[in-house]
Protein backbone atom coordinates (compact mmCIF):
# COMPACT_ATOMS: atom_id res chain seq x y z
CA UNK A 1 0.00 0.00 0.00
CA UNK A 2 2.87 2.37 0.76
CA UNK A 3 4.24 1.92 -2.77
CA UNK A 4 0.94 3.10 -4.26
CA UNK A 5 0.90 6.16 -1.99
CA UNK A 6 4.50 6.90 -2.95
CA UNK A 7 3.65 6.65 -6.67
CA UNK A 8 0.56 8.85 -6.29
CA UNK A 9 2.54 11.45 -4.32
CA UNK A 10 5.28 11.43 -6.98
CA UNK A 11 2.71 11.90 -9.73
CA UNK A 12 1.14 14.84 -7.88
CA UNK A 13 4.56 16.44 -7.47
CA UNK A 14 5.33 15.92 -11.17
CA UNK A 15 2.02 17.49 -12.24
CA UNK A 16 2.53 20.51 -10.00
CA UNK A 17 6.08 20.93 -11.31
CA UNK A 18 4.81 20.76 -14.90
CA UNK A 19 2.17 23.41 -14.15
CA UNK A 20 4.82 25.65 -12.58
CA UNK A 21 7.09 25.26 -15.59
CA UNK A 22 4.19 25.97 -17.94
CA UNK A 23 3.44 29.20 -16.05
CA UNK A 24 7.14 30.05 -16.14
CA UNK A 25 7.22 29.55 -19.92
CA UNK A 26 4.18 31.82 -20.30
CA UNK A 27 5.82 34.55 -18.15
CA UNK A 28 8.99 34.29 -20.23
CA UNK A 29 7.01 34.76 -23.44
CA UNK A 30 5.05 37.72 -22.05
CA UNK A 31 8.25 39.34 -20.80
CA UNK A 32 9.92 38.75 -24.14
CA UNK A 33 6.96 40.29 -25.96
CA UNK A 34 6.96 43.36 -23.71
CA UNK A 35 10.72 43.77 -24.00
CA UNK A 36 10.72 43.36 -27.78
CA UNK A 37 7.94 45.87 -28.36
CA UNK A 38 9.44 48.36 -25.88
CA UNK A 39 12.75 47.99 -27.72
CA UNK A 40 11.50 48.17 -31.31
CA UNK A 41 8.55 50.60 -31.29
CA UNK A 42 10.60 53.63 -30.16
CA UNK A 43 13.12 52.81 -32.89
CA UNK A 44 10.27 52.71 -35.38
CA UNK A 45 9.00 56.12 -34.25
CA UNK A 46 12.42 57.64 -34.87
CA UNK A 47 11.72 57.42 -38.60
CA UNK A 48 9.21 60.24 -38.16
CA UNK A 49 11.80 62.85 -37.02
CA UNK A 50 10.46 63.85 -33.60
CA UNK A 51 12.08 66.66 -31.66
CA UNK A 52 15.32 65.81 -29.77
CA UNK A 53 13.66 65.59 -26.33
CA UNK A 54 11.18 62.95 -27.47
CA UNK A 55 13.94 61.19 -29.39
CA UNK A 56 16.10 61.03 -26.26
CA UNK A 57 13.27 59.53 -24.21
CA UNK A 58 12.46 57.03 -26.92
CA UNK A 59 16.12 55.98 -27.07
CA UNK A 60 16.12 55.41 -23.31
CA UNK A 61 12.89 53.39 -23.48
CA UNK A 62 14.32 51.42 -26.38
CA UNK A 63 17.52 50.63 -24.44
CA UNK A 64 15.51 49.47 -21.41
CA UNK A 65 13.31 47.34 -23.68
CA UNK A 66 16.41 45.80 -25.25
CA UNK A 67 17.75 44.80 -21.82
CA UNK A 68 14.36 43.36 -20.82
CA UNK A 69 14.21 41.37 -24.06
CA UNK A 70 17.77 40.09 -23.56
CA UNK A 71 16.98 39.12 -19.95
CA UNK A 72 13.98 37.04 -21.01
CA UNK A 73 15.95 35.42 -23.82
CA UNK A 74 18.55 34.35 -21.27
CA UNK A 75 15.70 32.99 -19.12
CA UNK A 76 14.43 31.08 -22.17
CA UNK A 77 17.85 29.48 -22.69
CA UNK A 78 17.98 28.55 -19.00
CA UNK A 79 14.47 27.09 -19.29
CA UNK A 80 15.45 24.93 -22.27
CA UNK A 81 18.57 23.70 -20.45
CA UNK A 82 16.44 22.78 -17.45
CA UNK A 83 14.17 20.74 -19.70
CA UNK A 84 17.17 18.95 -21.21
CA UNK A 85 18.26 17.93 -17.71
CA UNK A 86 14.77 16.83 -16.64
CA UNK A 87 13.59 14.71 -19.57
CA UNK A 88 10.49 13.52 -17.70
CA UNK A 89 9.19 17.10 -17.72
CA UNK A 90 10.06 17.85 -21.35
CA UNK A 91 7.47 15.46 -22.81
CA UNK A 92 4.36 16.91 -21.15
CA UNK A 93 5.56 20.46 -21.90
CA UNK A 94 5.84 19.64 -25.61
CA UNK A 95 2.80 17.44 -26.16
CA UNK A 96 0.47 17.45 -29.16
CA UNK A 97 -1.52 20.35 -27.71
CA UNK A 98 1.54 22.61 -27.47
CA UNK A 99 2.72 21.54 -30.92
CA UNK A 100 -0.72 22.37 -32.33
CA UNK A 101 -0.58 25.79 -30.65
CA UNK A 102 2.83 26.43 -32.21
CA UNK A 103 1.55 25.51 -35.66
CA UNK A 104 -1.59 27.65 -35.24
CA UNK A 105 0.42 30.64 -33.99
CA UNK A 106 2.92 30.31 -36.85
CA UNK A 107 0.02 30.15 -39.32
CA UNK A 108 -1.70 33.17 -37.75
CA UNK A 109 1.57 35.14 -37.78
CA UNK A 110 2.07 34.22 -41.44
CA UNK A 111 -1.35 35.59 -42.41
CA UNK A 112 -0.90 38.73 -40.31
CA UNK A 113 2.47 39.29 -41.95
CA UNK A 114 0.97 38.73 -45.39
CA UNK A 115 -1.80 41.25 -44.63
CA UNK A 116 0.85 43.73 -43.47
CA UNK A 117 2.80 43.24 -46.70
CA UNK A 118 -0.32 43.86 -48.79
CA UNK A 119 -1.16 46.96 -46.71
CA UNK A 120 2.36 48.35 -47.10
CA UNK A 121 2.29 47.62 -50.83
CA UNK A 122 -0.97 49.53 -51.27
CA UNK A 123 0.35 52.35 -49.10
CA UNK A 124 3.53 52.51 -51.18
CA UNK A 125 1.41 53.36 -54.21
CA UNK A 126 0.49 56.66 -52.55
CA UNK A 127 3.43 57.39 -50.23
CA UNK A 128 7.14 56.86 -50.79
CA UNK A 129 8.19 54.31 -48.16
CA UNK A 130 11.83 53.73 -47.29
CA UNK A 131 12.97 50.12 -47.57
CA UNK A 132 14.54 50.13 -44.10
CA UNK A 133 11.33 51.44 -42.54
CA UNK A 134 9.24 48.84 -44.37
CA UNK A 135 11.50 45.96 -43.34
CA UNK A 136 11.53 47.21 -39.75
CA UNK A 137 7.73 47.19 -39.66
CA UNK A 138 7.63 43.68 -41.11
CA UNK A 139 10.08 42.35 -38.51
CA UNK A 140 8.10 43.91 -35.66
CA UNK A 141 4.77 42.64 -36.99
CA UNK A 142 6.11 39.14 -37.63
CA UNK A 143 7.66 38.66 -34.19
CA UNK A 144 4.83 40.24 -32.22
CA UNK A 145 2.13 38.41 -34.21
CA UNK A 146 3.77 35.06 -33.51
CA UNK A 147 4.16 35.75 -29.78
CA UNK A 148 0.69 37.27 -29.32
CA UNK A 149 -1.05 34.51 -31.25
CA UNK A 150 0.79 31.85 -29.23
CA UNK A 151 -0.27 33.50 -25.99
CA UNK A 152 -3.87 33.78 -27.20
CA UNK A 153 -4.07 30.16 -28.39
CA UNK A 154 -2.38 28.91 -25.23
CA UNK A 155 -4.99 30.69 -23.12
CA UNK A 156 -7.86 28.82 -24.82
Amino acid sequence: MSNICYIIEGAKHLVSEIEQLDMKRRKIMIGSLIGFTAWQLPLLFQYFNFNPIVSGWSSMISAIGCFVWLYYNVRLVQFSRLLRKKRELAGPLNDEYIQAIRIKSFTAAFWVLLACIVTLFVLSLFVDLKAQFTLHILIIVGVTAALVSYLIFDKE
